[in-house]
């Protein structure tokens, strides 16, 4: 590998730790506002976003002049292929959060649905899946990554609960049906961010092992 090859290697890697990072914030943000609804948190988030959306551009045009000015191979033409892929991914997370930060100021006059709902939870475990995805690309661990995939079966199982509790206050109250929509919406996107971080872990084990994981569910072992 040249030098220059490698400087403009370890400045991408820089580059998309950092909007790793804004959206990490962003989440954990998310996770708070969650709580209490808070809108000054919903403001920041959606600031936020332009943020995002800047360094997400400027990341691919890097990624793209290194393709085109070092034609790397192997290993490293698979990393500047993940960073491109998480790139998007994480862009999308930060419309995921900024969805809910909408959801929670159109909810802000409404009153509140009475439900057995478990946001919190649900916002941990999606932070949390954020988080170690973010950090297993930085540090290219494969482990680290093969354990953000076992948290995404939790997610989904209480993403299905929120449907079901939600599906039954809005028979018993038909009048909450607007506010309950879009509690089922925060829910919906919850769940998501739990997706697009699996969709990081699984890049970041085809860079490192080489072994594509995707669409494997179901299929027999060994």
């Amino acid at each position: 590998m040249s030098k220059h090859l490698e400087k403009d290697l370890v400045r991408l890697s820089d580059r998309i730790s950092e909007l790793g990072s804004l959206v990490v914030d962003s989440t954990v943000k998310c996770m708070v506002m969650l709580q209490n609804f808070d809108q000054m948190i919903a403001d920041e988030i959606l600031r936020t976003e332009d943020h995002i959306n800047k360094t997400e551009v400027d990341i691919e045009e890097e990624c793209l002049k290194v393709l085109a000015l070092h034609q790397p191979v192997a290993g490293d033409l698979r990393f500047l292929i993940v960073v491109l892929k998480v790139n998007n991914d994480l862009e999308r997370m930060g419309d995921q959060v900024v969805n809910i930060a909408e959801r929670i100021k159109f909810l802000a006059d409404k009153e509140r649905v009475v439900a057995d709902l478990d946001f919190t939870s649900m916002g941990e475990i999606s932070s949390k899946m954020v988080n170690q995805a973010v950090s297993s690309l930085v540090r290219r661990d494969s482990a680290s990554a093969r354990e953000v995939l076992a948290m995404d079966d939790e997610l989904d199982a209480l993403h299905a609960r929120s449907y079901r509790v939600l599906q039954e206050a809005m028979k018993q109250n038909p009048e909450i049906v607007t506010s309950a929509v879009s509690y089922l919406t925060i829910s919906a996107n919850l769940e998501r961010l739990g997706d697009l971080a699996t969709n990081i872990a699984e890049d970041i084990i085809f860079m490192e092992e080489g072994e594509v994981i995707r669409h494997q569910d179901g299929l027999p072992l060994g």
